[in-house]
């Protein structure tokens, strides 16, 4: 698992690749917008999708990196986050969308990667 997190990672260094996670309701696409990016992507790009109205929302936000044992340099990622407003989105490396405003939770469902 922690193999493919760490390949899921390095995948999206790459400009050009995105990963999308699909889950019942929803299909996230995830992309690096940084051009220097030798670990984890300061800036990357949101596009969610409702499966069931289509509607869309694109977000920017950063990628979440877990700290190596010396507290400072970035180890592998735990995930993406974004907000709109009081509105916070979180994709984690494992294929967990959780979506809260405030304390409520909005989505909270799992789903699957694919690479692009």
């Amino acid at each position: 698992m922690k193999q493919l997190i760490g390949l899921m990672g390095l995948l999206l260094t790459t400009s050009t690749m995105a990963a999308i996670l699909d889950t019942d309701h929803y299909r996230v696409v995830i992309t690096c917008l940084s051009q220097d990016h030798e670990v984890g992507c300061e800036r990357v790009s949101y596009e969610g999708t409702n499966k069931d109205t289509g509607a869309t929302i694109r977000l920017v936000g950063r990628q979440v990196m877990q700290p190596c044992a010396d507290k400072t340099t970035p180890c592998h990622s735990l995930g993406y986050e974004f907000s709109n407003g009081s509105t916070y989105y979180f994709v984690s490396e494992d294929g967990h969308l959780k979506v809260i405003d405030g304390s409520k939770v909005l989505i909270n469902e799992y789903g699957e990667w694919t690479y692009e």
